[in-house]
């Protein structure tokens, strides 16, 4: 299953080396473990440890690249490469990563958004699979995920699932957390499983 978590890049630092700097860089937290993320997903450190070891050599090689916007599946497609990862590693339970913006056309556009002090998202794209943790309100990634890269998206400014539908504070908070579940279940198609197994403790 493909799995695509997103990180606030609301502290994404931009790197200026000299007046003659050519390329735009950045760098900031790009993943975090043993917290429930926007996802309610939840990563290990050593989960996080292990494929940020993993990595190294395609960092040292130039060859973790990222794209501008989610991508469908787990393949990096070059004509909408806009970053390549030049640096991770853990710092806590924090992912921390440096990134040099390609002077591709999705690059350029990172470069102008990322100039304009625009607020993005850094993506962690990986294969594996999640379970529901205890007391079923996360999911935790299991030890078959393989980080393939990090992308940069744009991050949502409301998740609202009804937009332009106006109604009482009361409804909305009564009906938050089971669109957020929903949502949750739908987006990662593990609707069938979790009814599966609610099903079966009746």
């Amino acid at each position: 299953m493909l799995i695509q978590d997103i990180f606030s890049f609301g502290e994404v630092t931009l790197v200026n080396e000299g007046r003659g700097a050519k390329s735009t860089k950045f760098r900031g937290v790009f993943s975090e473990a043993e917290r429930p993320n926007g996802n309610k997903r939840i990563y290990g450190r050593r989960l996080l440890e292990r494929e940020v070891k993993k990595l190294q050599k395609q960092i040292g090689d130039r060859r973790l690249l990222g794209e501008l916007d989610h991508p469908s599946d787990e393949i990096v497609h070059l004509g909408n490469v806009s970053h390549v990862i030049t640096k991770l590693y853990m710092q806590g339970n924090h992912v921390m990563g440096e990134g040099e913006v390609l002077n591709t056309p999705s690059g350029k556009v990172l470069t102008e958004l990322l100039r304009a002090g625009v607020k993005l998202g850094i993506s962690s794209r990986g294969t594996g699979s999640v379970d529901l943790g205890e007391g079923g309100a996360n999911y935790v990634v299991g030890e078959n995920y393989n980080m393939i890269t990090f992308d940069m998206v744009s991050e949502p400014s409301s998740q609202d699932a009804f937009p332009g539908v106006t109604e009482s504070k009361q409804l909305q908070e009564a009906r938050q957390p089971i669109v957020e579940e929903l949502s949750h279940l739908h987006n990662d198609r593990l609707y069938i499983t979790a009814l599966k197994r609610r099903l079966g403790k009746i």
